[in-house]
């Protein structure tokens, strides 16, 4: 993979020039974890929101589990996805050869898909590198083995992050490949497996950032004539405007998991490292709206980019993690304002922080995720519009903290 692979001109002037819904009628998509938050948007968007000929969906044990995970992550369209008559289920498991779809399946695939996205993750933390590689890498690479026998194939869109190169020190991040060594992936992947107790990873922000790292090392290299579009998301923040204001499953949008754990763990000071160079929070916490991500994700699928773009703040409102302290104590009712845990930052690096900190290192770093491929994305409108003003983002912020509230204290009158 070149250093900065370029857009196909013909196929992004084209997306521009006509719109993108004409060009949809025309795509398969097989879609993996479509019960997760990224997934269950782009499900719905390819379901309701573009003319989409099919959407072959991966479900692990029954179609009726996937159904009920989508009624009660979106409710009041979970039946209209299943009314529009494009979603096949696809029984499999991406642990599994082949993802464990019966060969008659897999044929109909192999002759009909043309976009294929993996989104399907376990991301976990504090999880050993060796689960981390195991749940997160191993499919991504029987993903591209999968889709190199579709005949019809346009693109693979890999779900990668942003922070899986979190090895870097602070600045700028650009769309490109950063290798962390001269090391062959392949080593390092039979290195991680054949390790006898699991495995923890010490340079990146977490196992699942250097689970990612090795995906984007290992697929072009094993699938070099395959077209790959690796998609680096910042933090998932909970959807803008689809399938609706404030969507995400519990425990999907790091930042509303941090304000409930702000709210809910009152009086103890809460000490987090200061970023280098800074004596408080006014580093940015890159956050993106999962429907932002999903729509990145589309309008790059009909324009065929390959290659590396991420999908930040750059591309939104970015807020700092003052700006976002400062929103979760103004917008508190009086009564519970006065409990909150106060915030200190400290640069003392050796200083001990709290859990939290701990957990999330990257909200005590400044790096600034370079989204230049995507900029052209900004001149699209209808369902997959990027565009948002800093008054529709301060506005949703103020909104989902309250909501926060709303249901903290409703859980505590239970």
């Amino acid at each position: 993979m070149s250093a900065v692979p370029a857009v196909g001109a013909s196929h992004t002037d084209e997306t521009v020039r006509s719109g993108y819904a004409k060009l949809f009628e025309v795509h398969a998509v097989f879609l993996t974890g479509s019960t997760g938050c990224l997934g269950g948007c782009l499900l719905y968007k390819l379901a309701l929101q573009l003319p989409t000929r099919k959407i072959f969906v991966l479900v692990r044990g029954s179609a009726q589990q996937a159904t009920e995970r989508w009624k009660k992550t979106m409710p009041d369209h979970a039946q209209a996805i299943l009314a529009s008559k494009k979603v096949e289920f696809v029984i499999g498991d991406i642990k599994k050869v082949d993802f464990g779809i019966e060969p008659a399946v897999m044929k109909r695939l192999q002759a009909q898909v043309t976009i294929a996205i993996h989104t399907a993750a376990k991301i976990a933390l504090e999880a050993s590198l060796h689960d981390a590689v195991d749940n997160n890498c191993l499919p991504a690479l029987e993903m591209a083995r999968i889709a190199s026998r579709f005949r019809r194939l346009k693109l693979l869109i890999q779900i990668s992050t942003a922070y899986a190169n979190s090895f870097l020190p602070d600045g700028p991040v650009l769309e490109r490949p950063y290798p962390v060594s001269d090391r062959d992936p392949e080593e390092e992947l039979a290195s991680i497996l054949s390790l006898e107790r699991p495995s923890h990873t010490t340079q990146f922000s977490s196992s699942y950032a250097h689970a990612k790292h090795l995906v984007e090392r290992l697929l072009p290299a094993r699938f070099p004539l395959l077209p790959i579009l690796l998609v680096r998301p910042t933090i998932f923040g909970p959807a803008l405007r689809q399938p609706y204001p404030l969507y995400g499953p519990e425990d999907s949008t790091p930042l509303h998991k941090f304000a409930r754990f702000l709210i809910a763990d009152r009086g103890s000071t809460q000490v987090w490292h200061a970023a280098a160079g800074y004596r408080t929070g006014t580093n940015i916490l890159d956050e993106i709206p999962v429907d932002f991500v999903a729509n990145a994700c589309l309008l790059h699928a009909v324009a065929r980019t390959t290659g590396i773009v991420q999908v930040g703040s750059e591309l939104y409102e970015p807020i700092t993690f003052d700006d976002f302290l400062h929103i979760v104590q103004s917008n508190a009712p009086p009564a519970i304002r006065r409990e909150l845990s106060p915030v200190i930052f400290t640069e003392d690096r050796n200083s001990p922080q709290c859990f939290l900190a701990e957990l999330v290192q990257v909200a005590s770093r400044n790096w600034l995720f370079d989204c230049g491929r995507s900029y052209w994305l900004k001149q699209m409108g209808g369902p997959l519009s990027l565009r948002a003003c800093k008054h529709e983002a301060d506005n949703f912020n103020q909104a989902r903290i309250r909501e926060i509230y709303k249901t903290s204290m409703e859980k505590a009158r239970l």
